[in-house]
């Protein structure tokens, strides 16, 4: 099918919905520069000092890291978020949340990012679930409560960017502590986790959903995938909005764009006003 076509039944389908969630992953952040760090090449040419030792991302965003590469640990993540803070959220962050003011019933956006962009676009705290965490929040690294905090400061450490090794790191009020982000990192047995936006989300998809949005998912890492899947089992249809065609093996939904995510939701978002 022709991708106009596509938009306009996309479009139809987001008219009639009232009960919508949106399943945001890697994908919907590229257009605001945000780096997924797949690609191994696109990383080394990020971090030259990285390839060297050849520390991967996946061996830098661990615990593991923070306890035996502590400097490296810390400047990739120092990385992340002066470049998450010298970017903006693209116009499909705002375009979603107008359909959530304006449009829906009820929605709710269930993210895998850690950029905090949906939070930062100012969808309401209570619409956002942040499955992987979030770098604009910090918790103990020797977890001595399982306490996190709100941290927005840039710089947050000193950052050396020809060693790629950082500096006077933050530190945890409680216990005085090195401190880590409050994200979900491979291998992490000791992520304290969001309570309140678990208790939001679980109260949301307690009750049957119309309509499912997924937006730049990835093989890599199919958590919305796979939840994608089990609404689908439910009932309710599905866009996928991913210029992969192979993103779509495990959701197989009709409903494919083949469009990066903000040209998506802005094509979406005229096709709904000619409606």
């Amino acid at each position: 099918m022709e991708t106009d076509a596509l938009i306009q039944q996309c479009a139809q389908l987001i008219h009639d919905a009232r009960r919508v969630v949106f399943l945001t992953s890697a994908g919907m952040s590229a257009d605001s520069n945000i780096p997924t760090f797949r690609d191994k090449e696109g990383y080394w040419s990020n971090f030259p000092p990285f390839k060297e030792k050849g520390l991967e991302a996946q061996d830098l965003a661990s615990p593991w890291a923070f306890r035996n590469e502590l400097p490296h640990a810390w400047a990739f993540y120092e990385w992340r978020r002066r470049n998450a803070h010298d970017n903006k959220p693209h116009a499909g962050y705002t375009i979603i949340n107008q359909w959530i003011d304006e449009r829906f019933d009820d929605a709710f956006i269930h993210t895998t990012n850690t950029d905090g962009y949906h939070l930062r676009s100012g969808c309401p705290v209570d619409k956002v679930k942040e499955v992987h965490g979030s770098m604009w929040r910090l918790q103990c690294l020797n977890v001595c409560s399982y306490a996190y905090w709100q941290e927005d400061s840039v710089p947050l450490c000193d950052l050396d960017h020809d060693t790629m090794k950082a500096s006077n790191y933050p530190t945890c009020p409680r216990c005085r502590s090195v401190a880590r982000p409050h994200i979900l990192m491979f291998g992490d047995g000791e992520y304290t986790g969001h309570p309140e936006q678990e208790t939001n989300f679980h109260a949301f998809a307690g009750e049957p959903v119309d309509l499912v949005v997924l937006v730049g998912s990835s093989g890599a890492v199919p958590t919305n995938d796979y939840l994608a899947l089990e609404f689908m089992r439910q009932g309710a249809p599905a866009i996928n909005i991913n210029l992969d065609p192979s993103a779509n093996s495990i959701v197989g939904t009709e409903y494919l764009l083949p469009l990066k995510g903000k040209e998506a939701f802005e094509q979406l978002d005229a096709a709904l006003q000619a409606l």
